[in-house]
């Protein structure tokens, strides 16, 4: 992968982001694999982004500040508004102006079933379409099986849409393209390996035009931000049974593909930032690497050398056993404005027999303290619903949380993803029907099972917050609040008054 520039190609290349309505950051797998065509020669690169749509129902991020779990924003204060069309019917617009000679399709399974819909339509145009990203990896059989879909990508896209890009271009045969699955008159009729693992440092600078302004914009912490993705890792060292990063391991292992797991170096991490501040004057980065503190104190430190340049303010996921008092202090030194913490579970041993994490709750409470104490906002994150999970179970996690001195908590319904041990977990023991596809934004459980039943569940999640942070001589109250009544809904109503948007950035009642 280089940066040389060839002469200009006119393969018409349209990418699809069916993303859910304002549900994350600017995907940067679609800007890297923009740039990485345009870098040869593919100038005719668009994309249809649904990010900025009117949802018929509620957004995430909406849901997020009803349950009490982030701070009310407002994209007024930006002058920007979402988009009041049908996006449907604007991507068949789109199709009809740009006239695409492929699409790309970037989806998890959240988001299949929008990309099924946004698919039916022009299903009858010829028009090859390639489905990659986290759910296509993990699911090639369910994805392949849409008539619309002409090519599976598994794995990295970043060659595998080069090589197809070009077999187009040229009209030869894209049949042996490694990553790829190939369907030829509805039939696949290949199956191809995984390629090496490609040098994350021989990638150009994201291409963060291919996005709407708009779409640069984000909420933290209540205001708004123009905000940029930045990778400093792919992949994940830890082996977690709800994720689906542990597959990719497995994935390249099986195929003698090498690690997944890779750094980029600091020198190239500097290069990256620097033409995003200057050429998209971002305000924000967000390090969206799986666990950004999954490395040694030298490379560490040397990021925050780097990072000192521009000392933006930053947000990044990691796990407790990543923080240090000294990193804390650094990290502060160096503009960090918030950390993502993954606890998961407040069991310790349902934490390390079920969910793959081994560590002590004490390492969770020193490490939101060690946080705290260097001025470093935070956020808890937490699931309820495992398999197998009760409620006694469930407080163990709000027990933790209590604890643990954070500015904001968001609780999570499990959600079983293909590609992940858990999921297949849940198979076994009947508790979903294999063809149910996940889901994770809802307080609604897809698992039945006796331990935990759904509506409980349901109620939890609705609960969760308020079981965290107001003091105890609440908690029958809180309990009523968690029925699916009437009664249930005006107490909910009465007690996240009571608890009230001011309750953000105060520390955690201990009482």
């Amino acid at each position: 992968m280089t940066n040389t520039v060839m002469a200009e190609k006119k393969l018409k290349i349209l990418f699809l982001y069916p993303n859910l309505n304002m549900s994350t950051l600017v995907p940067n797998a679609i800007s890297i694999l923009s740039a990485v065509l345009k870098a040869d020669g593919f100038k005719n690169v668009d994309l249809f982004d649904t990010t900025f749509y009117e949802a018929k129902e509620e957004s995430k991020d909406e849901d997020r500040v009803k349950a009490g779990q982030i701070q009310p924003f407002n994209f007024d204060e930006r002058g920007i508004r979402l988009k009041q069309t049908d996006m449907f019917q604007d991507f068949i617009e789109k199709v009809d102006q740009f006239d695409p000679d492929v699409i790309f399709a970037s989806i998890v399974e959240d988001t299949f079933p929008i990309f099924k819909e946004f698919m039916e339509p022009i299903k009858d145009r010829e028009i090859p379409v390639l489905a990659g990203g986290v759910f296509p990896t993990s699911a090639p059989e369910i994805v392949a099986s849409l008539e619309c879909v002409s090519f599976v990508c598994r794995g990295e896209g970043e060659g595998a849409i080069l090589d197809l890009s070009n077999a187009l271009e040229e009209g030869k045969d894209p049949s042996n393209i490694p990553n790829l699955w190939v369907k030829k008159n509805g039939t696949i009729v290949s199956k191809n390996p995984i390629r090496d693992a490609l040098d994350v440092n021989s990638l150009p600078v994201q291409d963060l035009s291919i996005f709407e302004d708009v779409s640069l914009h984000r909420p933290m912490m209540g205001k708004i931000y123009r905000m940029a993705p930045v990778e400093t890792q792919r992949g994940c060292p830890y082996a977690c049974t709800f994720c689906n990063s542990p597959e990719k391991n497995i994935l390249y292992d099986d195929q003698k593909a090498g690690d997944f797991f890779r750094k980029r170096t600091m020198k190239n991490v500097h290069t990256e930032l620097k033409e995003l501040v200057e050429k998209y004057r971002i305000e924000y980065i967000f390090f969206v690497t799986d666990t950004f503190l999954a490395m040694s104190d030298s490379e560490f430190d040397e990021f925050c050398e780097i990072y000192s340049e521009f000392k933006l303010p930053f947000f990044m996921n990691t796990r407790p056993e990543t923080i240090t008092e000294y990193r804390a202090k650094k990290l502060k030194e160096v503009n960090c404005a918030r950390v993502n913490i993954g606890v998961e579970h407040g069991n310790q041993k349902f934490r390390a027999d079920v969910v793959g994490r081994n560590y002590k709750n004490e390492f969770a409470v020193n490490a939101f303290n060690m946080m705290f104490d260097a001025g470093i906002s935070t956020v808890a994150n937490s699931i309820v619903g495992y398999p197998d999970e009760t409620r006694e179970l469930v407080f163990d996690t709000i027990e933790l949380a209590r604890k643990l001195k954070c500015d904001d908590l968001n609780a999570f319904t499990f959600a079983p993803y293909h590609g992940t041990s858990l999921r297949e977990l849940c198979e076994s023991k009947k508790y979903i029907n294999p063809d149910t596809l996940a889901h994770i934004y809802t307080h609604d459980s897809m698992l039945t099972m006796s331990t935990l039943s759904k509506p409980e569940i349901r109620g939890l999640m609705k609960t969760f917050v308020l079981y965290v942070r107001l003091p105890k001589s609440y908690w029958k109250e809180i309990k009523l609040a968690e029925a699916d009544t009437n009664e249930g809904h005006a107490k909910y109503e009465e007690l996240t008054t009571l608890y009230g948007e001011n309750s953000f950035n105060q520390e955690v009642r201990s009482s």
